[in-house]
């Protein structure tokens, strides 16, 4: 699939600009133009889509290097825009599990352990959050859960992108479920890309400043300064928390407290191709294994075959994530190999073809894989998604309180923002 044909005509100072043209981005600018407003979307990068990418060029098939899930998919905006036009789903609820100790498969015993800890743990969490607690995660662990290690580090640094310690369970508490699950044939950042046809967007066109002060904004790029009646902006807080985006006047205290509240965790993808062999590991299938129950965790879980393909993806989240990141990518390729390596055996190296890693990291334009509120902290992205001014809006994942650190949150948050911004331009005269 060809990358969209972007609007081959764009205005110069239109009603709206959006900033970044990521899902919430481009969201925002296909709902500006239905409600009859000019807009141009200005994106850093060289291409459309943000975290929603899927790579062709790497394997010569789709591979998703961002998101990869269509999570509670009957609910899930981009989920019905990928049925709408023609995308493959291919089911992954209730996906099977292989599972290692030690080198080898996990006993029967083992799973049942494995089984016990995760209902342990989610039920544990899911009181406290039902309580109001806004607490870490990691407190409300119960004791003596053989597999807790493991289910710890699925769902901090593999799901959240954080230590276990960096979650808060009143903020897992309001989350909406994740299943059923799907992913998508062709990739899920496809079904993103696609949805910018059309649409006035310019590449490789950073803003680096944000003016309110006056009537209307003045955005700032290198090429030049924009003025419109109002902006959405849909960088993530990674980028607002590095000083990456100047705003005149400067932000509150109370605004900047609410960015740093919800930091950037990070889920490193290691993609992992092989000759055809399956290694004795089932189609989509999760594979996990027994790690001790300490922090930060030392692990790469995988997901193999996803769709039928020959490669499989590692994936390295939280305080091992960045650690790697800081390093040549052929370390975070050696890791998950070598970690695959201890549970199937060497045929695993000799059948490997070629590995990539993703580096959100280090992406100026992004520096993370998705926000995690802290704990303590939760209801900031309230906050953090409230206006300044009737001028300068925000969307993206981490501005959605029901589907954060996840496509179809930042998706319907840019259209949120694109709603209230047509309705306060329609009562501002027009």
């Amino acid at each position: 699939m060809s990358a969209p044909r972007l609007a081959s005509t764009l205005p110069t100072n239109p009603d709206v600009i959006v900033i970044g043209a990521g899902a919430a981005g481009i969201a925002a600018t296909k709902r500006l133009r239905k409600e009859g407003l000019s807009v141009i979307a200005l994106e850093a990068g060289a291409r459309v889509g943000g975290r929603a990418w899927t790579d062709r060029d790497a394997f010569g098939v789709p591979v998703d290097m961002g998101c990869s899930w269509l999570s509670g998919l009957d609910r899930n905006s981009v989920g019905k825009i990928a049925r709408k036009r023609g995308f493959s789903l291919v089911s992954h609820t209730h996906a099977e599990t292989d599972l290692f100790r030690g080198g080898a498969r996990a006993t029967a015993q083992d799973h049942a352990d494995y089984a016990k800890a995760a209902k342990a743990i989610a039920k544990a969490m899911n009181r406290a959050g039902r309580k109001g607690l806004d607490v870490p995660a990691r407190d409300v662990v119960p004791a003596g859960l053989p597999w807790a290690g493991a289910v710890q580090a699925w769902l901090g640094p593999m799901d959240y992108g954080v230590e276990f310690d960096g979650i808060s369970t009143l903020e897992d508490w309001n989350g909406s479920s994740d299943q059923p699950s799907a992913f998508v044939g062709e990739g899920l950042g496809s079904v993103v890309a696609r949805e910018a046809k059309g649409l006035p967007i310019r590449l490789n066109a950073a803003v680096t400043g944000i003016d309110w002060s006056g009537e209307g904004v003045r955005v700032e790029t290198a090429e030049g300064t924009l003025r419109a009646r109002a902006c959405i902006v849909t960088v993530s807080t990674g980028v607002l928390a590095a000083g990456g985006l100047r705003f005149t006047p400067d932000l509150s205290a109370e605004r900047m407290e609410a960015i740093h509240a919800v930091p950037m965790g990070l889920l490193m993808k290691v993609p992992m191709l092989f000759d055809g062999a399956r290694l004795g590991l089932g189609e989509n299938n999760w594979v996990t294994y027994w790690v001790p129950d300490e922090l930060p965790m030392r692990a790469c879980y995988f997901i193999a075959w996803p769709c039928g393909a020959d490669y499989l993806f590692g994936n390295i989240g939280g305080a091992l994530g960045w650690e790697l990141s800081r390093e040549k990518p052929e370390a975070a390729v050696d890791f998950a190999l070598e970690e695959l390596v201890k549970l199937v055996g060497s045929d695993a190296r000799k059948r490997f073809v070629k590995g990539v890693r993703t580096d959100w990291a280090n992406d100026p334009f992004v520096r993370g894989a998705y926000s995690c509120v802290r704990p303590g902290h939760a209801g900031v992205r309230e906050t953090l998604g409230a206006p300044l001014a009737d001028r300068v809006f925000f969307a993206g994942e981490a501005c959605s309180p029901d589907y954060p650190a996840l496509v179809n949150g930042a998706w319907d948050s840019g259209r949120r923002a694109a709603r209230r911004v047509a309705k306060t331009l329609a009562g501002a005269g027009g």
